[in-house]
This record gives C-alpha cells, sequence and structure tokens, in this order.
C-alpha cells in the first residue's frame, strides 16, 4: 500500500510540475510582441532560426537570466533556455540587434491567463490582413461589429493565423478568438 501512495504521489508531483516550452520563429522581420512572452519558471523558450542568415539569441546585461546561442546559421537552427527565476530577460540578435523581444517569467499563470498574455495581434490599425500569435493553437475566430453583428469568422492555421479584413470597410471591430475550450476578444481598427 505504501508503494502505491507513493507512487501516486511522484505521478502527481510530476503532473503538477510539468513545464511547457514556447517557440518563437527566429528571422528577420520577427514581431517584438511575437518575441516577447510571458512564462512561468521553469519553462524553456526555443527560438527556431525561420531563414538561413546568421543570427544569435544573447540576453542583454542586467536582465534576470544570462544566456548566449553564439552565432548559428541554418534554416531550423534551435537554441533553447529553461528560466529558472521570476523576472524580465530582454534578448536581441548580436547580427541584427533591431531583432530583440524580452521573456517575462512570473511565479504561476493559470492556461487562460498564458494564453491572453500571450496572444499577439499586429497591425493595429490593419488595413488587409491581421496577423494573430498565439503560444496556443488557435481553433478559430470571429469578426463583430460595433453592432454585434457577426460579420465574418473563419479556421485558424496553428498559432499563427492570417485574417483577411481587406473586405471590410474602415471601423471599429472585435475579433473572438478560440483556442480549444479558451477565448479572448481583440479589439481592432480597420483603415
Amino acid at each position: 500500500m505504501k508503494k502505491i501512495t507513493l507512487f501516486l504521489f511522484f505521478i502527481t508531483m510530476n503532473i503538477l510540475t510539468a513545464q511547457n516550452v514556447v517557440e518563437i520563429a527566429w528571422g528577420q522581420g520577427v514581431n517584438e510582441s511575437v518575441a516577447s512572452p510571458t512564462i512561468e519558471v521553469g519553462d524553456t523558450v526555443l527560438w527556431t532560426w525561420a531563414d538561413a542568415s546568421q543570427k544569435s539569441v544573447t540576453s542583454i546585461p542586467n536582465g534576470t537570466e544570462i544566456f548566449d546561442s553564439g552565432t548559428l546559421k541554418g534554416v531550423n537552427t534551435d537554441f533553447s533556455f529553461t528560466f529558472l527565476k521570476t523576472g524580465v530577460t530582454e534578448y536581441q540578435n548580436d547580427s541584427h540587434p533591431s531583432m530583440h523581444g524580452k521573456v517575462t517569467v512570473v511565479s504561476k499563470l493559470s492556461t487562460e491567463e498564458k494564453f491572453i498574455k500571450n496572444l499577439n495581434f499586429y497591425p493595429n490599425p490593419v488595413k488587409n490582413e491581421l496577423t494573430i500569435s498565439s503560444i496556443f493553437k488557435i481553433d478559430s475566430y470571429e469578426i463583430y461589429n460595433v453592432l454585434g453583428t457577426l460579420v465574418s469568422e473563419g479556421k485558424g492555421s496553428g498559432v499563427l493565423t492570417q485574417v483577411d479584413m481587406s473586405r471590410l470597410n474602415s471601423g471599429l471591430y472585435f475579433v473572438k478568438v478560440t483556442s480549444k475550450n479558451m477565448q479572448t476578444t481583440l479589439k481592432i481598427a480597420k483603415k
């Protein structure tokens, strides 16, 4: 009986302390908001080279954590770092300092909080195409006008979804984004 209880205890602790991997497609033109996740202590960030150019992932001095990938190149080359302290660490690509982001580490987040804090959208205001990115797979989106009328909807395409807004009139819209049983609404201005 003691062995079964001990076994169940270890299984429970493993489930409760399971950590996540947040992936960032690290390439020229990466949006800073996409490269700036909010994660929990113990989570890992995985930067994957999105193009063949030479680049690095290097923490900037005075951050909470210190890391340096060294200079690497090649599509799908990657570098990962597990964050063990709460705080903010800014980082950059030493070859192209305009490529930068920051990792914010907090002690605990619910799944819903992690979804909302890591849902990014740009540009805003939008002219033709809105990009929605998340660390969770986006299942669907619905676009409502200010009167609450559904004007468009679509399926998500993974963690990065492109939304065609070119046919909509100029004005204010609300985009409801759904991932599994989580959802949030974004306020978008259309030019």
